[in-house]
């Protein structure tokens, strides 16, 4: 009755939420039990449009899967009854946490519409086990409305149909396209409203998950109350055997170490139900204090950096791509580690993933994830977003036309939401601590491998200057030589000779063209050849004989024949004929200007 008065507590306050919302709590179910069962997933979905009623359609929503089935006697308790499978205060990784989803996707679709839910199951492959059902609100049990069996044709799994009252989103395919990536061992097929609303994505790996184990509280994260409830029950009488068989990664000497820091305000020779206040917090503080290893890695199920690689080039083609995994560490005791992964210059988007996706602060995709399901909506409360605007991405040379997706995936236990949707992380110091390194270590490897290429780049392009300039003085060389003095060893000698043929295409520089020395022009005059050069040079020596010799009538006698040479070359210049202008060569590139 709670949640049916208050359904935004479990997600479903919104109609645009309705669906995404839906397929999330049916599809982590089938993920769970095929994992749980060592099969590998596949899983199909149908989504059909029913009737108008103005805003809001009427559709229906169908999710079957290839696991093991459901036993016929717990499907009204699944289905029809709230908290039943309640996985709160285990002290291991899992999708689902209080036991509500699918039995309030049945709850909500029977208060919307008044349909009943449809659910098929086949545990053998031989019988089908056809339910519909509905949930008692008043006694919080499910209501069996028919019940049959029928062949199975050798199917085994489940089938779930529900009728929704919702707005059509683009985020549904977002989430699916996301929870494709970050679970790379499913085989995902949705048939949608029209031909461009379908997607089909195989597994890209055979390797199942592995199962965590379930494991004890860690020391470096407890608090007062989590030791005052744990000393009150347990089994154990002395203090070093209560630290060392109650929680995770204590050792003998550990727990010495541990006692040591507390003698002086706890009597170690006292039982722990027996400490007072005083003496629990005592003790919490040692233990947050001594040095001990990190969490034991077994409860948790990373999804690992080849595995998240794999999910997430197939279908963003990045130029390169960057992953990192932190170690575990403990929150209350509760061990949780971050993996996070930076796709830098992506070639393709996701399906349903677009330009209003950004990020206004880190200006990249950001996508969150929570043991291995993809976290949609109530972006602006998640420690996951702030934790990234934090971390200072734009340092690490990670802008917006980048086109860059930041994946961040927390594994924990017990992981502190914000509300019972699950819908973002509650602000907790050690999450966003570990959040924040996390995304800043991946950006310092980005950084280094943009560098990396910009150093190459700018070496090949100092690589073909350098050898443009020694191209030129090495035609300069054979054109004043006025012949081929430099040949392909001097190319190879300079270190260029394997950049010859572009620079003679690119440039027009023919490196080794051998050009004869200029000669002087003769000019014609009155049926004569007088050369400039010539008549200078003799004009200059009557000059300096007429000084020599002091005579005025030499030196008029000279002036006299440089004037009559100067005028012959004018009239010369005059009635020469003009010629024709050699064809000029096509316009290139400017060497020279390249060299420099």
């Amino acid at each position: 009755e709670f949640i049916a008065n208050n359904p935004h507590l479990v997600g479903f306050e919104s109609s645009v939420k309705m669906i995404p919302m839906s397929i999330h709590e049916i599809l982590t179910n089938s993920l769970d039990a095929c994992e749980s069962a060592g099969i590998l997933p596949e899983v199909w979905i149908d989504l059909k449009s029913l009737d108008d009623r103005g805003r809001l359609k009427r559709y229906r929503l169908t999710v079957r899967d290839n696991g093991p089935g459901i036993v016929p006697r717990n499907v009204p308790l699944v289905f029809g009854k709230l908290l039943y499978g309640s996985k709160f205060g285990v002290r291991k990784q899992s999708r689902g946490q209080q036991g509500i989803g699918v039995s309030a996707v049945v709850l909500i679709s029977q208060i919307k519409t008044g349909e009943h839910a449809l659910v098929k199951t086949s545990t053998d492959g031989r019988t089908l086990h056809v339910f519909e059902l509905s949930v008692d609100v008043d006694r919080n049990n499910a209501k069996v409305h028919r019940s049959e069996k029928e062949k199975a044709n050798g199917w085994k799994g489940v089938e779930v149909s529900v009728v929704l009252e919702a707005q059509y989103s683009s985020r549904i395919m977002e989430y699916l396209e996301l929870t494709a990536a970050i679970n790379p061992h499913l085989s995902l097929h949705y048939d949608g409203l029209g031909e461009k609303d379908r997607l089909d994505v195989l597994r890209r790996t055979e390797t199942m998950p592995a199962q965590p184990v379930e494991t004890k509280p860690h020391p470096s994260g407890v608090d007062y109350d989590l030791l005052k409830r744990m000393a009150a029950r347990t089994r154990y009488e002395r203090l070093a055997d209560f630290l060392k068989g109650e929680f995770d990664r204590i050792r003998s000497d550990t727990a010495k170490a541990i006692l040591g820091l507390a003698k002086d305000k706890v009597h170690t020779w006292k039982k722990p139900s027996e400490l007072s206040k005083d003496e629990l917090s005592a003790l919490a503080e040692a233990m947050c204090a001594a040095p001990t290893l990190p969490p034991s890695p077994e409860c948790l199920s990373p999804v690992g950096e080849e595995t998240l690689v794999q999910g997430v080039v197939s279908r963003l083609e990045p130029a390169f791509i960057e992953a990192v995994t932190r170690k575990p560490r403990a929150m209350r005791g509760q061990p949780f580690l971050v993996e996070v992964i930076i796709a830098y210059g992506c070639g393709s988007d996701m399906a349903g993933v677009g330009e209003s996706s950004i990020d206004p602060v880190t200006g990249v995709y950001v996508h969150r994830f929570v043991n291995r399901v993809p976290l949609l909506f109530s972006e602006a409360s998640d420690v996951t977003l702030k934790a990234a605007r934090d971390a200072g991405l734009a340092r690490y040379e990670i802008a917006p036309e980048t086109r860059s997706h930041l994946f961040v995936h927390v594994a924990g236990v017990n992981i502190p939401y914000t509300s019972e949707s699950k819908e973002a992380i509650k602000f907790v110091d050690e999450y966003y601590e570990e959040i924040r390194l996390a995304i800043q270590e991946c950006g310092r490897k980005i950084s280094r491998h943009i560098r990396t290429i910009k150093r190459g780049e700018e070496k090949a392009v100092m690589g073909k200057r350098k050898a443009i300039v020694h191209s030129l003085l090495l035609r300069e060389l054979n054109r004043y030589a006025g012949a081929r003095v430099a040949d392909e060893r001097y190319a190879a000698a300079f270190g260029f000779d394997h950049l010859v043929a572009e620079i003679r295409d690119e440039y027009g520089l023919d490196v080794f063209q051998a050009r004869p020395a200029p000669k002087a022009k003769a000019i014609r005059g009155r049926g004569k050849e007088v050369t400039l050069d010539a008549d200078r040079a003799k004009a200059a020596s009557s000059a300096n004989t007429a000084k020599a010799t002091g005579s005025g009538k030499v030196e008029s006698k000279a002036a006299a024949r440089a004037g009559r040479a100067e005028r012959a070359e004018s009239k010369a210049a005059k009635e020469k004929k003009p010629q024709a202008a050699p064809a000029r060569e096509p316009a290139r590139k400017p060497a020279l200007v390249v060299a420099r």
